[in-house]
């Protein structure tokens, strides 16, 4: 590490010797646009800290020296930094650092799932708990700053960056954190950092309306549609038209089945190994648009999970639909003929306790928990699928639907599954209508009895049967007959689902 003389907000790069000025009072690092070397404020003057690789292009409203108004304060965007998860580097993410120079405030301003956060560190951080302690679904309370559940528990890198930046990140290294998730939107991050020289920092924001946001140049506040990617498949060539290359983590090809990395935001496939066919068809085809409660979707992704229950295996459905930067992915999930629409929650918006789920004042009751893991896929995906990927999924019974919580892979995922008519799905595509539920669960509809009916629906069928058989020996007793009873018939059975 080299060091500079000492310096005011002007001083040469230590590392090239180009000028550098520091307009943002509170930044203490900024990217070296000549020799993209990360420069770090000291007290002794300027170090080079390390070089950052060049950035990828990642679509936003949002750049580096953006002017606007957010209420009634001017900013400007005055740098950015690009992460990725350490361990199992996939499609980067981007935080944008966004200083008011009125009143040397800052924040950092980041786009996740349709949804805008902005966080800013806590001057005088509390007692933070150890990383050890802390799992996805453990709540954390910081007394009148908030309470919040445990999201994920991971490891970032910091991957590039420009401009000037408020902390300094150091190229490459490696440091674990804690994403937070509190009720209506509050959102919050723990930075463990090094564990040397780094003290673990506390950030902590929620969502906003980006309408808050008023730019100078009059562009609207919007992500910008990512353009659609053409890729070949690197085992048999099969054309795969990527629809979100730049959040697009894992393609499997559905012509051969070869699993893939996305690299080069979303430009180049890198195979990695083999999955099995799904053994039928979807019902709504890859690359299928569609217009589904006034928004325009198309299906990117098929998945078929299962469960295992007393030795037995069930098994359902899953679809990934793609609607847009704005709103994100969207889910569909079919067992035993019957349809969900599954939207994602803020973990922090979900409070469990003990077989009870309450969302939005509302309480909804344990359902079943499972193990549940992935048999076939195909499509493309936000994160790296595969085969054998196994959470624990559990449902909350209540009003409208089903609260589903999963937890596995480090992290908390929880959605709301409300009840959708085949009939508008149909027309929602263009397709022919499914089968019922009553059709499939009796294995009508074209074979999707081959795989999945619900769990919750096992108890009754069982339960159906044992009424026939007690109600058929009553009549045995009641006729007299010699003994030969004849078979009792409950339909060709059932198959599984969660």
């Amino acid at each position: 590490m080299s060091v500079s003389n000492p310096f005011d907000r002007q001083s040469p790069c230590p590392s090239c010797g180009a000028p550098l000025t520091f307009k943002f009072a509170g930044a203490r690092a900024q990217v070296c646009k000549h020799c993209k070397f990360l420069v770090a404020r000291t007290d002794r003057g300027l170090a080079s800290v390390g070089r950052v690789a060049d950035l990828a292009e990642l679509p936003s409203p949002l750049a580096l020296g953006v002017l606007g108004r957010w209420g009634n304060k001017r900013f400007e965007v005055e740098g950015r930094v690009q992460l990725d998860r350490a361990g199992a580097p996939g499609a980067p993410w981007q935080e944008f650092f966004v200083g008011f120079p009125e009143t040397g405030e800052w924040t950092w301003v980041a786009f996740a799932q349709g949804r805008w956060y902005a966080t800013r560190e806590v001057p005088q951080t509390p007692p933070l708990p150890p990383i050890g302690q802390l799992r996805p679904g453990t709540p954390v309370s910081f007394g009148p700053m908030g309470s919040f559940t445990v999201a994920e528990v991971g490891q970032r890198r910091v991957v590039s960056a420009e401009g000037e930046l408020p902390n300094v990140a150091v190229p490459g290294a490696v440091t674990p954190y804690v994403d937070l998730s509190g009720p209506n939107g509050a959102f919050g991050t723990i930075d463990y950092g090094d564990g040397r020289t780094i003290a673990p920092k506390l950030y902590l924001g929620g969502q906003f309306d980006p309408q808050q946001m008023r730019l100078d140049s009059g562009q609207p506040m919007e992500m910008p549609q990512a353009k659609s990617a053409e890729v070949s498949c690197p085992n048999c060539g099969g054309s795969l038209p990527l629809v979100s290359p730049g959040t697009t983590e894992r393609v499997v090809c559905k012509y051969c089945g070869t699993v893939s990395d996305a690299k080069q935001n979303g430009a180049l496939l890198t195979a990695i190994g083999q999955a099995p066919r799904p053994p039928m068809e979807p019902y709504i085809p890859l690359g299928r648009e569609g217009q589904l409660r006034g928004n325009r979707v198309i299906c990117i992704g098929f998945v078929i999970r299962g469960c295992t229950v007393e030795g037995e295996r069930y098994r359902w459905r899953e679809y990934l639909l793609y609607a847009g930067p704005t709103l994100g992915y969207v889910w569909l999930m079919e067992e035993d003929g019957a349809w969900q629409l599954v939207n994602t929650l803020a973990p922090g918006d979900v409070q469990v306790q003990g077989g009870t789920a309450v969302y939005h004042g509302q309480s909804y009751s344990l359902k079943q928990s499972v193990q549940a893991s992935v048999e076939f896929v195909v499509g493309e995906f936000y994160w790296k699928v595969e085969v054998g990927e196994t959470v624990q999924a559990t449902e909350y019974q209540g009003p409208g639907g089903k609260v589903s919580v999963e937890t596995g892979h480090g992290e908390i995922n929880t959605s709301f599954c409300a009840p959708l008519d085949g009939r508008e799905l149909a027309q929602s595509f263009g397709l022919q209508p499914p089968p019922s539920p009553a059709l499939a669960s009796f294995g009508g509809g074209g074979g999707t009895s081959s795989t999945g009916a619900g769990c919750g629906q096992i108890a009754l069928w069982v339960g159906i049967a044992l009424f026939i058989l007690f109600f058929l020996a009553i009549g045995d007793c009641d006729d007299g007959s010699s003994g030969t009873s004849g078979g009792v018939y409950v339909g060709p059975g059932f198959s599984g689902g969660k």
